[in-house]
């Protein structure tokens, strides 16, 4: 009888897709950190599957041989886990390197007066998403 070889790895494969097309693509990731609706969510190789609804907030990935986490603001969403493939799907995600702080800062500054000037429930709700986004686009830059 054949013996079987099973191995098993410490990396994993990252992807992030937006309406626009792939934002990152990594097949060497350690450790992804990612905010959920049901708080905050670690991801390492060989993990059971997960489905879990991203919050507007930031993601972490820790490379393997780089020092420092690769980090993306990320708009939403959700994350699938399975087979060592981590796959996200969100409105929009931005590299923490690549931000450009002055948009975000104007974006901020324009979703504080549309929650200021809302007349409906529904029109407040849009600016608060908005100016959710453009904060965790400025937090995201500081990292």
């Amino acid at each position: 009888m054949a013996e079987q070889t099973i191995t098993k790895t410490n990396v994993f494969s990252v992807n992030i897709v937006t309406p626009d097309g792939n934002v990152f693509n990594n097949e060497n990731v350690l450790l992804a950190v990612l905010n959920t609706q049901n708080g905050e969510l670690g991801i390492m190789a060989n993990r059971i599957p997960v489905i879990a609804a991203l919050k507007i907030d930031r993601a972490k990935f820790q490379i393997q041989g780089q020092k420092d986490y690769e980090t993306f603001a990320v708009n939403g969403g959700f994350a699938e886990f399975s087979d060592n493939i981590l796959s996200i799907v969100a409105p929009s995600a931005e590299n923490s390197k690549t931000i450009d702080v002055h948009r975000a800062d104007v974006a901020k500054s324009r979703a504080e007066q549309r929650v200021n000037a809302a007349k409906t429930a529904d029109e407040r709700r849009r600016a608060e998403v908005a100016l959710a986004r453009a904060i965790n686009r400025i937090n995201t830059s500081k990292i």
